[in-house]
């Protein structure tokens, strides 16, 4: 729960009202950041400030209430507070912000822009929309997707996993059982894939990699009927075999 609570605060800021809702250790209200972060975990005892403690507890009569820095991180605070006004109840409640995707702080919260600020980004690929959209099932989409990454349990991953057995393809005894092969080297699965795209389109590619970018080469994938019905077609078929 703190961890999580250190994670929202890097998102959040705190404009100092009367101070009795906003945290002095946690929430970030100053350009230090959450002071807890800043002082350490023995700065709120030598600051004789209670964990818990709201920012109002910290000041008194309209003045920042500190006792003598004992330390560099207790100094530089106090040089900070300097120049921040104590709470004062003449200034309303404290007021959070939320941090916007131009790096400001605003008022209104967004689940996207957070999500977008704390997530990884990894390099965009060609295949996205043809393995997620949503007319298809899910469990196709699925196993489409490991397909793309190579990451079925095919026999040549197994062996290599330390698992004794044939190598060769159970479909058609003509080659080792990999993904390229199975999608669609394969005599079997191929015939199977030939059948169903030539009725859309001929000398269709055999190999996954080449089908998603004859897809899209070809502008199928927009939001026609006829570009929806192949790629559920591929995504059964890969799902199937």
């Amino acid at each position: 729960m703190l961890q999580l609570k250190h994670c929202v605060v890097d998102f959040m800021s705190c404009v100092i009202g009367n101070g009795d809702d906003a945290s002095f250790c946690y929430d970030s209200w100053k350009d230090l950041g959450p002071l807890i972060s800043f002082v350490g975990d023995n700065g709120p005892r030598q600051l004789q400030i209670h964990l818990d403690a709201h920012i109002v507890h910290a000041s008194q009569n309209g003045m920042w209430r500190m006792p003598a820095a004992r330390s560099e991180e207790a100094q530089a605070l106090q040089i900070a507070l300097s120049t921040i006004t104590p709470p004062s109840v003449d200034r309303g409640r404290d007021q959070y912000l939320w941090r916007n995707d131009s790096g400001t702080y605003v008022n209104v919260f967004s689940s996207k822009v957070i999500w977008e600020l704390i997530r990884s980004c990894s390099p965009q690929v060609s295949w996205d929309k043809i393995v997620w959209f949503k007319e298809p099932v899910p469990s196709h989409s699925f196993i489409t997707w490991l397909a793309m990454l190579s990451r079925l349990p095919t026999k040549d991953r197994l062996r290599r996993w330390g698992l004794n057995g044939a190598p060769e393809c159970v479909l058609c005894s003509g080659g080792l059982e990999t993904h390229m092969h199975l999608f669609f080297e394969c005599q079997f699965s191929s015939a199977i894939w030939n059948c169903f795209a030539s009725s859309f389109w001929p000398n269709a590619p055999l190999d996954l990699v080449s089908i998603v970018a004859w897809i899209s080469q070809n502008q199928v994938n927009h939001r026609s009927g006829p570009a929806i019905i192949i790629w559920i077609i591929l995504q059964a078929l890969v799902y199937i075999l």
